[in-house]
């Protein structure tokens, strides 16, 4: 983003702190799926990548709208799914319809209508999920470190 335009994070230790508490209260079960709009659709990417790349773990992102019209019928009760939007109207109505079969549903949000503070803030949350994850699994290493054969085919096609 700063190549594109010059900004200013303010409160990032305040972002990270709030991050790191929403992100402690979420336990990842069974299939994952990150769901946002807009600028947090990246970031659901990012979230997803990070969940196969430490953990190894079946994730999946997707647009809110879209996960309603596919996503969701792939959902099993006790999957996990976290919304990376700003609470609304709208997405209440979801989570309280997604808990009703039961799915297991997160919201961490923040109250700031700053977008690039949206974005760092779910780009903590991303981190520290993989982060408490890897604690919780007491791994020594990321997934992708200790899957040589899956390093190697993946290295292979990228290098």
């Amino acid at each position: 983003m700063s190549l594109v335009f010059g900004f200013r994070v303010k409160n990032a230790r305040k972002l990270f702190l709030s991050a790191k508490s929403q992100a402690r209260k979420i336990a990842l079960k069974n299939k994952v799926y990150f769901i946002g709009n807009q600028h947090t659709y990246p970031l659901c990417m990012y979230a997803a990548a990070k969940l196969h790349e430490v953990l190894g773990m079946d994730a999946h992102y997707d647009m809110i709208e879209q996960f309603s019209h596919a996503g969701l019928f792939s959902a099993k009760p006790g999957d996990t799914v976290i919304i990376f939007e700003g609470k609304n109207a709208h997405n209440a109505c979801l989570v309280s319809q997604l808990k009703s079969l039961g799915l297991s549903v997160h919201t961490p949000s923040i109250k700031s209508g700053s977008k690039i503070s949206q974005v760092i803030f779910y780009t903590f949350v991303s981190q520290v999920l993989a982060l408490n994850g890897a604690k919780r699994k007491r791994l020594t290493d990321c997934y992708f470190i200790t899957e040589k054969k899956i390093r190697n085919v993946s290295s292979s096609m990228i290098y």
